[in-house]
Formats: C-alpha cells, structure tokens, sequence
C-alpha cells in the first residue's frame, strides 16, 4: 500500500525518478517496484496513478511549479492512450510508468471515460503552450493527432442519438461512457453541459493551434465552428423552454436543467454562456445559491475547487474569494472519500488549483510565452489590499508581478537559462 505523510506540500506528489508499485489503491498494495516517468499525482494520493480530469486542473499550478516535463510526458500519454479501438476516448487513469491504471481499465469496451475529459485535453495543449512557448505541445505528432481526432472523428462516433454535432455519452455509468463529470447519474444524461462547454474550448483551441501550425483554411473552418456552437447553444441546446440554462439532454430528446453540479457551473467557467446578459449572471446567482445550500454543495473538495474560476472569469471578484476561502479553511477536515485521500489539504488537485487561483485568477495573469508578453487584470477582493509574486515561470522567464487593489505595477522580469 502507498504510504502517506502527515504533511503536505505540492512537490510531494511528484514521482520523477522514483519507483514503485503499479495498480496500487486503498484497498490493494499494487505490484511490482517500476520506474516513474516524470508525471506527480492526479487524483486520490493512495492509487499509484494520475487522472485525466484531475491532470486537466492542476496542470497550470504544476507548470508554475516548474513541472514542465512531467506535464509534457503526461499529457502525452493520455493522447497516446486514444485509438479507434476506444473510438478515440484517452484512457481515464494511467499509471506512473505510462502502463493503464487497471482499476479502471478492464478493456476498451468496459473502462472509465467521461466525454469533457476528451476535450479538456485538447484545450490544456494549447494553455501549456501558451505559458511555455513549447512547440511540442504544436508539432508532436501523437498530440496533434489526438487533438485532430478529439473534434473530428470522436464526435462523429459519439454523435449516434441525438444527432446535432455534440459528442455524447451513454447514459449509463462511467464504464460505458459518461456524458458529465457528474457521476451522481440524478438524471441519464446522453449530452451535458460540462461536456458541450468542453467542446466549445476544445475547437477554439484547435483553431489557434492550427493557426499556429500555419493551416490557416484549417484553423478558420474550427474557429467558425466554436462561434457556431456558442450560437446553437445559447439560442436552442442552452435556452429551450427554461428561463436559466438547460444542463443536459437525456436520450428522448428531454432538455433537463435545475442544478446539475459540473454540468451547471461548466458553461459559465468555459464562456459558452453569453458574458454580461440577465441570464448568465441570474445563473451565476443560482450556482452561489445552490451552492450555500447544505444539500446540494459537493461532498467531495475537488469539485468546489472549480469554483473561485468561475466566478472570477466573470469578475464577480467578492464571490469567488469567498469560495477560494471557502476551500482554504477546509483544508484540514477530513476528505470525503478519507480511505483513498485522507484530509482535503490532501487530495493533490486543491492545492495545485489554489497555486493556479493566486496567479491566474487574483493577479489575472494571460501568458503568451511565445511573443514574450503577457497581460494582467486585478480581480483582488476588498479583503486583499496587494498582492506581489516573483518567480512567475511564463517559457524561458521569470516575472515579479505586484497588484494593488485593481491597478497593476510595473512588473520585473529576467531571464532564465534553458535547462
């Protein structure tokens, strides 16, 4: 069984240049003494494995962290993992040496796999690029290629009920392919909105990166598509006969809104909703309130970790620091899975996320590592008078950025040898 420590920090889940066991979890030591590639924990610290929807949310606090080649080689490996045997699905959890993690592998009829998590992937190459400058993340031909099939191919396989150009799950359970990150299953949805909002992202940016890549008539044609999709869902798939948003469909052709957790909070945190109209911010409003609601907040820290994003992408500032206080003071509690994790502060992704929330969210940081350039947007709370980083890790440089309340000071930057 893995053994973990009393204490916490990021970099204790890093497993570069270490061995161990593989198929380890809670309930089974794992076999075997393997060399790691360099990878660090995503997903629940007593499994010898790191997770796509884990990965996908702690990648830009381990990039800041100076995990550039594990998230290269994960990344990586969760594009190798799809093929048309798994009609182009990545494998959910992999193994610290690459091998799938079998606990959730059984077979490529009858493994783990959620439809946002394919799309994710595609979206988070082209942010690792946008902070390294990393050309790998443009021209590996495996990257491109599972990027390529992720918005083509998969969706045209996974497009069967419904037929209307969004990928869809199965409506029953994550072994045979779930439509949401959701797994509560409240309703059998076969499309979800944690899964079209992940789609919207996933052609925007494959859109930029074949720009990038000089396929110019490639990149309009998915930049065409992403307006086209925000359009079909903000005018029909999102707004049919609900006064909110509508979160899912089920295989009848059934709009289903109301709180749907992932799948309600998704859309507003990827921009598919429309920014400053009555709609979104009411559905802002009913996301905090259901929230605040004993009996529909999350059990489980991880979920509430996407939270603070999503209201400071709509500059609700108050709000999301409250829930990034929120998971702050609940970091010592007991997780709700505490067999497989331990206390919250545990659970690898929170505080990855919360590295993520200070830059990216707080000092608004945008990187384009690739120009040299960056851009910043205050959103500090009230409650924080400044806030001043160095050793902000944007390609082959270092940034030292103040904010004081919402006004940026001139910022320090030098660079850094390649290594």
């Amino acid at each position: 069984m893995l053994s973990i420590g009393p204490k916490k920090r990021p970099g204790f889940y890093v497993q570069t240049g270490k061995t161990g066991p593989l198929d380890a979890w809670e309930r089974g030591a794992g076999s075997g003494n393997v060399p790691y590639l360099p990878t660090y924990w995503a997903g629940y610290p007593k499994r010898s494995a790191f997770y796509s929807r884990d990965f996908c949310h702690q990648l830009i606090g381990a990039h800041l962290l100076g995990l550039q080649e594990e998230n290269f080689t994960m990344l990586k490996a969760f594009a190798a993992s799809a093929d048309e045997g798994k009609k182009w699905f990545p494998l959910w959890a992999i193994n610290f040496n690459g091998a799938p993690f079998l606990l959730d592998y059984r077979g490529n009829d009858n493994f783990v796999r959620e439809v946002p998590a394919t799309f994710e992937l595609v979206e988070k190459a082209y942010e690792l690029y946008l902070w390294t400058g990393d050309e790998r993340y443009l021209k590996d031909e495996v990257i491109w290629q599972y990027c390529s099939k992720a918005v083509t191919d998969f969706i045209a396989l996974h497009d069967q009920q419904l037929p209307n150009g969004i990928a869809e799950g199965t409506g029953k359970g994550i072994f045979q392919g779930a439509a949401s990150y959701n797994e509560a299953q409240d309703a059998p949805l076969i499309e979800s909105g944690d899964g079209i909002a992940c789609q919207f992202k996933a052609f925007e940016a494959y859109a930029q990166m074949a720009a990038l890549r000089g396929e110019t008539k490639l990149a309009k044609q998915f930049a065409k598509k992403a307006a086209d999709l925000k359009v079909f869902f903000n005018q029909n798939w999102g707004t049919t006969n609900t006064n909110t948003y509508n979160r899912g469909y089920t295989a009848d052709g059934k709009a289903v809104a109301g709180w749907g957790k992932e799948n309600s909070w998704f859309m507003p945190m990827k921009g598919l909703t429309e920014g400053n109209v009555p709609r979104t911010q009411l559905y802002l409003d009913f996301i905090n309130q259901r929230l605040e609601s004993k009996d529909d907040i999350p059990d489980n820290i991880e979920a509430i970790s996407y939270i603070p994003e999503t209201f400071f992408l709509h500059q609700q500032n108050e709000t999301a620091w409250k829930w990034m206080k929120h998971i702050i003071t609940r970091l010592n509690q007991q997780h709700s899975y505490q067999s497989a994790t331990g206390r919250n502060g545990d659970y690898p992704e929170v505080s990855y996320v919360l590295i993520r929330n200070t830059v990216v969210d707080l000092l608004g940081i945008t990187p384009q590592a690739s120009a040299h350039a960056l851009s910043t947007l205050s959103h500090l709370p009230a409650e924080i008078d400044y806030l001043g980083l160095e050793n902000i890790r944007i390609g082959q440089s270092l940034v030292a950025l103040k904010q004081e309340a919402t006004t940026a000071l001139p910022f320090a930057c030098k660079q850094e040898m390649p290594r």
